[in-house]
Formats: C-alpha cells, structure tokens, sequence
C-alpha cells in the first residue's frame, strides 16, 4: 500500500482515536492527529534538526524551516514507539533505532495549529545518507549555537520544534 494512502488515526486532546483516514486526506490545518518527532544528538552532544521540505504530494506545515529530526503520523493501530522506530528506518535510514520516550501531549501552538505529539530522543552519529523526499537537509548545532541561534533568528525554527524545545530541552541536550 502507497504511503498517502495508509491509514491513520484522528485523536482528541487526549490522544483517544475519534475517527480512521487515508494519510493523503489528512488536513493539517485542522485536523487533530497524532505526530511522532524523533529529535536525535550525535554523540559529541550536537542537535540534528532537519530542514523541512516543501511537498506537493503531502505538503508540509512549516517547510523551509527546521524541525526534529525525523517526523511522521502515527498510523491506525500503530504504537507511538513503532511510529518512531519506522521514522527513524524511513528516513534517517536507521535501521536499530534506540529511542526513549520522552511524553506525550496536547498543544495549541501559537500559529492556531492544534498538535497531539509524541516525542522521542537519541543518540547517533549525524546520517549521511537519508530521505531527500522527508528531509530537505540534517544540520547540526552544539548547544550554544542553537541558543543563539534560536535568540536572533527564532524564525528560522518551526514552532513544532520550538515547542518541542521548551518542554524537553534538558532531557535532549543535558547541561
């Protein structure tokens, strides 16, 4: 079966499922689903964030900007942590992903779209090879630049992974 035409599931705030969907019909602007992001660190204590791409054939919320590493919707009758794991093998081509858990929640972000995510971290060397259809490009930063970075150019992040920051930065990056 074609990607598009996988089918997931739609959640409430809770993240109980409230109705099924073929990936390719999913709204983003306004349907509830539920996102799995994989945020990996190389084992030097470096972020990879990857490059949004622009989709025509499942677009893109925040394309052109960075974001996790690796994201994907959870499929109907899929667990977060398979969600994750596939992520990972689909796109970053990790085929022995070992990821933890790190929450899962509801949120409004402040653009209006509403998020339920899961949120997965790791550690792994920065892959050379990947899904140039999932990710536009993998760039890295040492916790001080992406500080910076994050000061001046705010803009440049997508507010999935602003979000994501905020809530689980230590638990990413530790001190």
């Amino acid at each position: 079966m074609k990607h598009a035409e996988q089918l997931v599931d739609l959640v409430d705030e809770n993240g109980v499922v409230t109705g099924t969907t073929q990936r390719q019909l999913i709204d983003k602007a306004t349907d509830l689903y539920h996102t799995v992001f994989n945020v990996l660190r190389t084992p030097d204590h470096k972020l990879i964030l990857s490059k949004i791409p622009q989709r025509t054939d499942l677009p893109n919320l925040y394309f052109g900007l960075l974001g996790a590493t690796a994201a994907t919707i959870r499929r109907h009758d899929e667990t977060a942590a398979a969600a994750a794991k596939r992520a990972a093998n689909d796109e970053l081509y990790i085929t022995d992903a070992q990821l933890t858990h790190l929450g899962d929640r509801y949120l409004v972000l402040p653009d209006g779209h509403r998020k339920y995510m899961s949120v997965f971290v790791g550690t792994y060397p920065v892959p050379t090879d990947y899904s140039h259809t999932d990710i536009e490009d993998l760039v890295s930063f040492d916790r001080h630049t992406l500080q910076e970075t994050l000061e001046n150019h705010k803009d440049q992040f997508s507010l999935t992974f602003l979000a994501i920051w905020q809530q689980y930065q230590q638990d990413i990056l530790p001190l």
